[in-house]
C-alpha cells in the first residue's frame, strides 16, 4: 500500500520553499517547481512521488552547492557536511551528494589528513596537527595509521622556525632560550628537542649562550 503524505509548505531564505511530508524529512524545492508540480499546502502526494520530487529537484541541488562549496576549499567529509546542513535541511539528499563527490574523489579524508600534515608538520608539532584534524572530523583510525608511518616529528621540520623565532632576540642568552621553549612548548613541541636545535643553531652561528 502507498503512503499518503500532508503537504506543508514552510518558507526559507531566499526564494526556496521547504516541503514538509510530515512522515518523511523534507526537500527544497524553489516557488517555480512547486507551482509546475502542482503542489499546495495542505494537499497531499504520495511516497513515491514525494522521493521522485527529491530525486529530480533536491539531490542535484544539494550535489551541486557540494561542488561549488569544494571548487573554493577543499574539505574533510565532515567539514562538507556541516557546510550543506546550513543550506539544506534534507539529510537524504545531503547524504547522496556527500556519496557523490567522494565516489569523483574530490573528498578523501585520508588523502586531506595527508596532505595537511605534509604542509603543517614545520609550523606545527604533530600533537597539535592530530588534534586538528580531529577537529576536522578526520576519523581516528586513518590518523593512527597516518602517525604511525610519519613516525617522530623531525628536527628540520621545526629548525626553520625556530630560526626565524629567535631573530626577534638581540642575544640569545638564557632567558631568550627559556621563552623560546615555551612558545614552541605551547605549541606541543617538547623542550628537549627545541633545546637541541639551539644548540644547533647556535653551532653554525659561533654564539654562545649567557
Amino acid at each position: 500500500m502507498t503512503m499518503e503524505y500532508t503537504i506543508h509548505l514552510r518558507e526559507t531564505k531566499g526564494k526556496k520553499i521547504y516541503i514538509d511530508p510530515e512522515y518523511e524529512e523534507g526537500i527544497y524545492l524553489y516557488p517555480g517547481e512547486i507551482k509546475k508540480e502542482k503542489l499546495t499546502e495542505g494537499g497531499s502526494i504520495s511516497e513515491e512521488s514525494f522521493h521522485a520530487l527529491r530525486e529530480e529537484y533536491a539531490v542535484p541541488r544539494a550535489k551541486k552547492r557540494a561542488l561549488g562549496i569544494l571548487v573554493k576549499k577543499d574539505c574533510t567529509e565532515r567539514e562538507l557536511r556541516d557546510k550543506l546542513e546550513t543550506s539544506f535541511h534534507d539529510a537524504p539528499s545531503i547524504d547522496r551528494a556527500l556519496d557523490f563527490v567522494k565516489e569523483q574523489g574530490y573528498v578523501d579524508d585520508d588523502r586531506y589528513a595527508r596532505e595537511y600534515l605534509f604542509y603543517k608538520k614545520g609550523r606545527k608539532s604533530y600533537r597539535q596537527i592530530r588534534m586538528e584534524l580531529s577537529g576536522k572530523g578526520i576519523d581516528g583510525r586513518i590518523l593512527d595509521e597516518l602517525f604511525e608511518e610519519a613516525g617522530g616529528q623531525r628536527q628540520e621540520d621545526l629548525i626553520p622556525h625556530v630560526r626565524k623565532y629567535i631573530r626577534r632576540f638581540p642575544k640569545m642568552d638564557a632567558a631568550a632560550e627559556q621563552k623560546t621553549c615555551a612558545h614552541f612548548g605551547r605549541k606541543g613541541y617538547s623542550p628537549g628537542m627545541v633545546r637541541e636545535i639551539l644548540v644547533l643553531l647556535r653551532e653554525e652561528d659561533g654564539e654562545e649562550f649567557c
